[in-house]
């Protein structure tokens, strides 16, 4: 029924197509990257029990969601692990919009944003709103709030059909996890400019933009330079195409990036690589002492270790040889992890053909968050599982990551002692309340969940480099044959 040269994965994925020749060989837009290998164990699971998983899972978001607003609609503030200043919701995009409307951004406002975000709330707020601080702006600047919500509804959109142009069977439940997850609702919830960053990554690193080379090449680059240019992290989906020598794609992205980065600052007025740094400097001084914030929805174990030995000996959670003994394995973890991927990228630095540069960046962005990030970004995880959505759900290795995400999506934690316990007045309430927020089961649990995955991919990504090895040394003529066809991803065909 199917031609040799056209492997059960291909099989299963329906990426089986008509080379020149006539022969059938998998596809070279291949979503996941693989094309004529073998599962990483076993024979890929039907396509009804994946979806019927898949539908669990995401029903269990979807469910999780309705509680959450449920308890606002009748207790008057969104739960833990939603932000705890129930008086500050979308506060990130009027602060933004304050500075954007005022003169000293990068002075008395020490914003660490790079000037595209200023010039976009200009356009998109109401300047007669900004004249006295930013929480009076909210109540008067709606349009703003309505250009964020557009924009969140446009990711819904636009990741439904990636995900439909490459996992047929599961893009639902994927683009409902993932645009109604707990890290964008969170994002939507703080209002904070990640959600357009989003939008153009999804664009750039997605398959929508289609066409000939020279003009599909430039809205992409156009694109992801948008997205650097709002959150400048966003520069490590670069790394892969580096690693695979496409010097022409990342001279392009670096390009569009200077010129968009270029044109707004001229259009601010503000915002030159001097004054970001030194924000951004001041910036990571004060983070530091925030050890509450950065655990409340923490992605990384490193605010539990700082918080370990102080905070929580005073609750009374832990002892201190306990304390250092959790410290240390906390540390053991991420430093293991940081050494996999350091190992990885150089199996990759030497077979550089063989790299996934979707399940790359994936990897990447997962060490930053168990690493790097503080509790303020949560919301970082949009970009981390917009590309885990990816895998297909085969092999018990990528059918972990992915149940793992769908987990890490469900917005709903279970405190275990409170900590911020008394009267507020909820401003999406709009009603005094008596909020309880506090140490969680999700503080913990998130992290290693995070970290699991990241150990996952490493793995993933290993196996990448040394499969097309493996194949070609196969005794029949189709392994070889696969083995020497494109394994392109939509994001790696980019790089």
């Amino acid at each position: 029924m199917f031609p040799p040269i056209c492997s059960e994965v291909a099989k299963h994925a329906g990426h089986c197509v008509r080379t020149r020749r006539g022969a059938t060989s998998p596809s070279s837009i291949g979503w996941d990257g693989f094309s004529g290998w073998p599962p990483l164990s076993g024979a890929a699971p039907a396509a009804g029990s994946q979806t019927r998983w898949e539908w669990l899972l995401a029903a269990a978001v979807v469910l999780a969601g309705f509680c959450a607003g449920l308890f606002l609609w009748r207790v008057g503030y969104l739960p833990q692990p939603f932000f705890y200043d129930v008086h500050a919701p979308q506060m990130h995009l009027y602060d933004t919009a304050y500075w954007a409307n005022r003169p000293g951004a990068y002075g008395p406002g020490k914003n660490i944003y790079p000037p595209l975000s200023f010039v976009l709330l200009r356009l998109t707020s109401i300047q007669s709103c900004y004249t006295a601080n930013p929480i009076l702006s909210r109540s008067c600047d709606w349009l703003s709030g309505w250009v964020l919500i557009a924009f969140f509804l446009a990711n819904i959109v636009v990741v439904g059909l990636v995900y439909r142009n490459t996992a047929p069977a599961s893009f639902f439940p994927r683009a409902i996890a993932l645009c109604l997850g707990l890290p964008m609702l969170y994002a939507l919830q703080r209002g904070n400019v990640i959600i357009i960053a989003f939008t153009f990554f999804v664009l750039g690193y997605g398959d929508l933009i289609r066409g000939p080379p020279p003009r599909s090449h430039a809205l992409r680059w156009l694109a992801v330079a948008l997205s650097i240019n709002f959150k400048p992290y966003l520069l490590i989906a670069i790394i892969p195409a580096i690693i695979r020598r496409r010097w022409r794609w990342v001279a392009g992205c670096l390009a569009a990036c200077t010129g968009v980065y270029g044109l707004s600052w001229a259009l601010e007025g503000s915002g030159s690589p001097i004054e970001l740094l030194r924000n951004l400097r001041n910036y990571a001084v004060f983070v530091d002492r925030q050890h509450w914030a950065d655990l409340y929805y923490a992605t990384s174990y490193l605010p539990l270790v700082h918080a370990l030995p102080t905070q929580f000996q005073l609750l009374g959670l832990t002892s201190p040889h306990a304390a250092d003994g959790l410290a240390l394995l906390a540390l053991a973890l991420m430093r293991t992890a940081q050494l996999g991927v350091a190992l990885t990228i150089v199996v990759a630095l030497r077979r550089p053909a063989n790299v996934n540069a979707s399940r790359f960046t994936a990897m990447i962005l997962a060490m930053v968050l168990t690493t790097i990030a503080t509790g303020q970004s949560g919301y970082v995880q949009i970009f981390l599982f917009f590309l885990v959505f990816r895998e297909p759900w085969r092999g018990p290795m990528r059918i972990a990551i992915l149940a793992l995400a769908y987990l890490l999506c469900i917005p709903a934690d279970y405190v275990l002692l409170p900590v911020i316990h008394g009267p507020a007045h909820s401003w999406l309430g709009r009603r005094d309340v008596v909020v309880i927020f506090g140490v969680s089961v999700g503080q913990v649990a998130r992290p290693a969940m995070l970290l699991a995955i990241q150990f996952g991919l490493i793995a993933l990504n290993l196996a990448d480099s040394f499969r097309r090895d493996a194949g070609a040394s196969g005794a029949g003529p189709a392994a070889k044959a696969a083995s020497q066809s494109p394994r392109l991803s939509p994001l790696a065909q980019s790089c």
